[in-house]
């Protein structure tokens, strides 16, 4: 294109709607999508309207090109500002007969609010309007004294400009509707008006192949249990099983055989109700002669396989065999086989022998500072429905409900803010008022107050969240990093008396920094080859091997130890070595009750599983929580309050059990821990259940049940009770 104006004496291009002179021109990314245009005129409006200036530049002025434009641009071609702003078409086909108003020839771009030839000018595509936009040159001045969270008031929040908002599809025995209007509905209306469209014989060949690929996806959503969802719904609302039903879909959704499908874990996120739909379009899949292997621990999916192959006995170093390649009864009967052993047996319900006894019922005419629940009053974020909510304190409380129902909308989103705000402002009775005056909630998703009350949020210490965000993946990152133990002994071996000596401080001992670090491979103790056409390679450092360090810090020792050597320990050897230190000794010590005693504090954090990274984090995050020697030494209690979205994922049912076991002694240690969980076997072992429902989406957001497990068996409307009733035990 670029060669194609120089030779025809053109100097300025139009590219993805900056203009760019000629003369300075550098070579495009082929892998990307381009919007191309060739200047053929530059004309001065000297200010004045072009609108009466029109007949005027057509007859006076020999740049005004239109007929050259018209030409070139195959009946079309537009007027833009030197800010790249449009403000007027031409076109030789599509103009309005009343009007005389001309428009674009339309492709796939200007129906899509990530296109500048689709986004609303005004808020580029967002929808909304927020104050970063005001300090942006790619946004319009006028938005500036906006509020923050605003719709856009040139699109009302719908993100596409007017031309593309303009464009309708024709139905019959139902009125037109333009792009964001059938956005708006759910899958199945949507496939409803599809079959309705009124087509002349040109444009049903154009549609013959379109709208079966359409249905396709949209009938999986709603087979998937995703069929309240509207299409326009933005995805930082969805539900983490929501989400993943939906990349399902995106590859799932097309009519393919003769595909090997690897799915890693497809169930998170999923209610057991949810799974068993999911099982079943698996299984289409399947019929249409497509091959599945699946990666899970869901017990459901292994009774649905043909055929699993088991791998262990144990983790890490003692697992990697291959115990079995077989059907479901081979595993229960090979004797080395874990997975076998709990698919026959299961956990026990509850672990303790017992559950804990609940509080005396809330009594809102009680002193408020008396009362062992946190209450929060008519909760109404996003689709609650406005209930009270009742937590004990000091219990295991598991929030329950199918996917989407708003688990995550009431405990993360809604409940973590504001206690945290409640108790870092030391506010026993935070009330509606008091939240208008802050910033917790964007306008954007909730324009009254998400709740009426919240009573007792300033009993904590703070407020610890677990959720599903990944760890970090560069190959520096270490479990022993990752959790804050390698900071402790770093610290304790600059404190040895040969470290002071030296002169070496905690930085010394760091395989990040310079000092004490090899210098060769940077403390990555493996040196990376660049391979041309081919992944990167690695091999050992053959000056430090592979130990990280340099020579100096070999003798520095303890117990004949150096630091090189303590990060090819294992954490279940580093909690013996180090049992002499308090803080230590319990961070490692939460590595060992978490399943994870068997890697090394050295080892690379892109080698974990995702389970492992999961359980990782959870350790990162309960370590924040442990007690210091002071308080330790004085018997200082400070209760916190721990939020975990669905932390089994990537759990074998043998570490459920380690989870459920070191979830408890949080509880005994005077901490209240709320779980967001879908799988069984945590439900059985709550103290305290609240399930929300019935259904998703804008069906969903009720609180259904919320008391003792034995009591939600009762509920009739629980989409839960049916996958629970052989778990939820009896006290003894």
């Amino acid at each position: 294109m670029a060669v194609w104006a120089i030779d025809h004496g053109f100097k300025t291009l139009r590219i993805d709607g900056k203009f760019t002179s000629l003369s300075i021109f550098r070579k495009l990314d082929r892998y990307r999508e381009h919007d191309i245009e060739v200047v053929v005129s530059e004309i001065d409006l000297k200010g004045k309207s072009f609108k009466t200036q029109f007949n005027h530049l057509k007859a006076k002025d020999k740049n005004f090109n239109l007929n050259q434009a018209l030409k070139i641009g195959k009946g079309s071609c537009f007027l833009a500002t030197r800010t790249s702003e449009i403000i007027a078409w031409f076109s030789t086909t599509r103009t309005d007969e009343v009007t005389g108003e001309s428009f674009p020839k339309l492709d796939p771009k200007h129906f899509s609010w990530n296109s500048p030839k689709g986004w609303c000018p005004m808020c580029r595509g967002h929808g909304h309007i927020y104050t970063w936009m005001s300090e942006d040159n790619n946004y319009p001045k006028k938005i500036k004294g906006i509020e923050n969270g605003s719709l856009c008031p040139s699109c009302q929040g719908l993100r596409l400009n007017e031309i593309s908002r303009s464009v309708r599809l024709q139905f019959k025995g139902c009125s037109p509707l333009s792009l964001p209007q059938l956005l708006q509905l759910t899958p199945s209306k949507i496939l409803k008006n599809l079959q309705q469209l009124e087509l002349n014989r040109r444009n049903r060949l154009i549609v013959q192949d379109l709208i079966p690929e359409i249905g396709e996806r949209l009938k999986f959503l709603d087979k998937v249990g995703l069929g309240y969802i509207t299409l326009d719904r933005s995805t930082n609302t969805l539900s983490s099983g929501e989400a993943q039903r939906i990349r399902l879909a995106a590859q799932l959704g097309s009519n393919l055989s003769g595909v090997l499908y690897i799915l890693d874990e497809p169930t998170i996120g999923l209610h057991v109700r949810d799974n068993e739909r999911l099982l079943k379009t698996l299984d289409v899949l399947r019929t249409r002669g497509n091959t599945l292997i699946i990666v899970e621990h869901d017990e459901t999916t292994m009774h649905h396989a043909d055929k699993i192959v088991d791998l262990g006995p144990g983790a890490g170093l003692h697992g990697g065999n291959l115990l079995e390649d077989g059907n479901i009864s081979k595993i229960k009967k090979n004797v080395q086989s874990l997975t076998g052993k709990y698919l026959i047996k299961g956990i026990k319900h509850p672990l303790r022998g017992h559950y804990r006894s609940l509080p005396p019922p809330w009594n809102p005419y009680s002193k408020l500072k008396k009362t062992k629940w946190l209450v929060a009053k008519n909760v109404s974020l996003r689709n609650l429905k406005g209930d009270d909510l009742h937590l004990p304190l000091g219990r295991l409380t598991v929030v329950c409900g199918v996917s989407g129902a708003g688990k995550s909308t009431l405990i993360r989103d809604l409940l973590n803010p504001i206690v945290a705000y409640a108790s870092h402002n030391k506010i026993n009775n935070l009330k509606a008022e008091m939240l208008n005056r802050t910033t917790l909630f964007d306008p954007i998703s909730q324009s009254t107050p998400p709740l009426s009350q919240l009573i007792n949020g300033d009993v904590f210490h703070q407020v610890i969240e677990v959720d599903q965000s990944p760890i970090g993946k560069t190959p520096r990152s270490t479990p022993s990093t990752y959790i804050g133990a390698f900071d402790i002994i770093r610290s304790f071996f600059a404190s040895l008396p040969k470290s002071k000596i030296q002169g070496y401080d905690a930085g010394t001992f760091s395989f990040n920094t310079r000092g004490g670090r090899c210098e060769i491979c940077k403390g990555a103790g493996r040196i990376k080859l660049k391979m041309n056409f081919l992944p990167d390679a690695y091999i050992n450092c053959h000056i430090c091997e592979s130990s990280r360090y340099g020579m100096e810090l070999e003798e520095i020792r303890w117990k004949n130890k150096n630091i090189s050597d303590i990060l090819k320990m294992t954490f279940e050897e580093a909690s013996h070595f180090f049992a002499f230190h308090s803080k230590l000794k319990e961070i490692l010590k939460l590595m060992v009750e978490m399943g994870l005693h068997y890697l090394t504090l050295g080892q690379s954090s892109p080698t974990l599983s995702g389970g492992e990274a999961q359980r990782l984090k959870l350790v990162s995050e309960l370590a924040k929580g442990l007690r210091s020697f002071r308080g330790n030494s004085r018997g200082i209690i400070s209760n916190n309050l721990y939020i975990l979205e669905e932390p089994t994922i990537g759990l074998h049912l043998s570490d459920c059990e380690k989870l459920i076991e070191v979830l408890q002694q949080l509880v005994d240690q005077g901490h209240t821990v709320i779980v967001i969980e879908h799988h069984p076997d945590i439900i059985a072992e709550a103290d305290y259940i609240v399930e929300i429902g019935p259904e998703g989406g804008k069906y969903g957001g009720e609180i259904l049940y919320q008391g003792a497990p034995q009591g939600l068996l009762k509920c009739p409307c629980s989409p839960s009770v049916p996958y629970l009733r052989n778990k939820i035990g009896c006290e003894e």
